[in-house]
């Protein structure tokens, strides 16, 4: 549909908190818009809606509840809503450069966690000149689980079911140096690398002083 205007996005967004039925995630990025944290919001035990104030609505908010969450996240966080509702969000780290294998499965399918990660991380299909999104492609091992390849971060990315499929092809391999950066060989030889989803991220300009 094209950019949106903030005025438009912020209602939007209200319009989604005052519904029941909205699903609420929080990613956190770096300077360069590289998804390293993300959570799922669930509602918070034993809170209810916080009453309105003489000031008017209760606006957004984001703090830290002083929870550290799972060792190696960046711990527990409550989400408040325009209205009052309260949520908890435990952040976990994405395997952008290193894994942990926190949310490595066993088997060949990935646990919904892992996949949700790798969609989050990845945001389209890794092969370069394919923009699908990642929520509409496969989780593909880059090597293969019949060949011992984990089903984890660092061994699995987004890939649509047609360059899935190119994947598989004679003379084509996919390997992922670090967890987040999928290098695809094309039968000539040539190498082609995709780097994690940069998403829009806010640019602060160094000071001078």
């Amino acid at each position: 549909l094209g950019p949106l205007d903030p005025a438009l996005v912020r209602d939007l967004a209200a319009a989604a908190a005052g519904s029941p039925h909205s699903q609420w995630c929080i990613t956190i990025t770096d300077s360069q818009g590289v998804a390293v944290a993300h959570g799922c919001a669930k509602p918070a035990r034993g809170k209810r809606n916080r009453p309105a104030s003489r000031d008017g609505p209760i606006p957004w908010a984001f703090t830290a509840t002083g929870d550290p969450g799972p060792p190696g996240g960046y711990g527990t966080w409550t989400l408040t809503l325009p209205g009052g509702r309260e949520f908890t969000v435990q952040l976990e780290p994405i395997p952008v450069t290193d894994c942990d294998h926190r949310h490595e499965s066993r088997g060949y399918q990935p646990s919904d966690t892992l996949r949700h990660l790798v969609q989050v991380r990845d945001g389209t299909c890794t092969f370069p000149p394919c923009s699908r999104h990642a929520r509409e492609s496969d989780f593909e091992h880059a090597v293969p689980y019949d060949k011992g390849g984990r089903t984890c971060a660092c061994n699995g990315g987004a890939r649509s079911r047609r360059c899935h499929r190119v994947k598989q092809s004679k003379g084509w391999t996919v390997t992922q140096p670090q967890p987040g950066w999928h290098q695809w060989t094309t039968p000539a030889g040539r190498t082609y690398t995709q780097g994690p989803m940069q998403y829009p991220a806010l640019y602060r300009p160094h000071s001078s002083l």
